[in-house]
């Protein structure tokens, strides 16, 4: 499933990829998103093997700044709730900003 809050966007990719389910959405809207992962099971049923999905692809390209860091975190945690993937794959400037600053368990753990 592709999902896109631009419908040219989706209007492209669905030209590019049509064996690939694309629908326009926000993430913000945990709700509309499990409406296109129900539509797409039920337009579906004989392959779907689970309900949640296995990887979700977000970019956040549009948060930053001083308060990027926690609408991300809480974008990040309403997806990982209500989606249940089993992977999250982030494109974030300042998530990356954030990581680079951290330190890891393993690595404080040794110290």
């Amino acid at each position: 499933i592709g999902v896109d809050i631009g419908n040219r966007i989706i209007l492209e990719a669905k030209k590019r990829y049509p064996n690939v389910y694309f629908s326009v959405g926000d993430a913000w809207n945990t709700a509309n998103l499990l409406r296109i992962q129900k539509d797409y099971i039920k337009r579906h049923r004989d392959t779907v093997l689970r309900c949640g999905f296995d990887v979700v692809y977000i970019d956040l390209g549009g948060l930053s700044g001083n308060d990027g860091i926690l609408e991300a975190l809480m974008l990040l945690s309403s997806l990982q709730h209500s989606l249940e993937p089993r992977c999250m794959v982030i494109k974030s400037k300042c998530m990356r900003q954030l990581s680079s600053i951290l330190t890891s368990f393993w690595q404080y753990q040794q110290n």
